[in-house]
């Protein structure tokens, strides 16, 4: 079974774009289209509007945004897509012996590549506006998105096989998933809030990862290494949490299904 996944997990993959992209006028053009328009509108209400533009320091505003922003949706289009994969596929899981998990790896995974795909097309932009990072700095931001992609799949993991028992679970965590957008040093600096209020803040394991893609691009503020391996532990940790609950309640999975 283990051989075969590699094979179905494409397979799958594949499934999850021509389902998501296939009859739209822009396909996975809409993938880049709809966050360049939020950050336009974000750049403008907090850089313009609102007093923002001493948060992002020596860098432009919708700069210091998009290293925010785009990194961010990675984790939350993953984590928002994963959750009903289970009962999105209830058909497949019943009709075909297959680890019910691929279901979910397939959305997460899908859901990654877009958005680092948009990522990159994004950070392409900023370095013909002037933007400049070294090796150390691309190295840090790298690792940055590797630990988002694994929080994501885990909590996507978890989250999935809840919302099986508990259905009303996908509007909780898209709830919950909103509220981090601001609990994140996505809109602001977080060396610019209170001590106190900052340290706080610096408990989010999303944190971490969000500050190494943004200050290792941007080549200013200190890199994060030990929160971010801090991080990188709980990642792991919750992914391997999520393998055990996968065990324990996967064999009930096609009887609430």
């Amino acid at each position: 079974m283990r051989l075969a996944s590699g094979p179905v997990l494409r397979e799958l993959l594949a499934r999850e774009w021509r389902e998501r992209y296939q009859g739209s006028v822009l396909g996975v053009g809409w993938l880049a289209l709809l966050p360049l328009a939020q950050l336009a509108v974000l750049a403008f209400v907090f850089g313009t509007l609102l007093p923002a533009r001493a948060a992002a320091g020596a860098l432009p505003y919708p700069m210091f945004l998009a290293l925010g922003l785009f990194p961010w949706l990675l984790f939350a289009n993953a984590v928002n897509r994963g959750v009903t994969a289970y009962l999105d596929n209830a058909g497949l899981i019943a009709r075909v012996p297959l680890p019910a998990s691929l279901y979910v790896h397939a959305r997460v995974l899908g859901s990654v590549i877009v958005d680092l795909a948009a990522l990159l097309l994004v950070l392409a932009v900023l370095v013909g506006f002037g933007l400049r990072f070294d090796a150390i700095g691309a190295l840090a931001a790298l690792a940055g998105v590797a630990v988002l992609a694994v929080l994501a799949l885990a909590l996507a993991r978890i989250a999935a096989l809840l919302q099986v028992f508990v259905r009303d679970l996908a509007a909780v965590v898209g709830q919950l998933v909103g509220l981090g957008f601001f609990l994140a040093p996505v809109l602001y600096d977080r060396t610019q809030l209170p001590e106190a209020t900052a340290r706080v803040l610096g408990w989010n394991p999303l944190v971490a990862p969000l500050e190494a893609v943004r200050h290792g691009l941007s080549g200013q503020g200190e890199l994060p290494a030990a929160a971010l391996g801090v991080s990188a532990l709980i990642a792991v940790l919750l992914l391997l949490a999520s393998i055990g609950l996968q065990r324990r309640a996967g064999r009930h999975l096609e009887d609430f299904l």
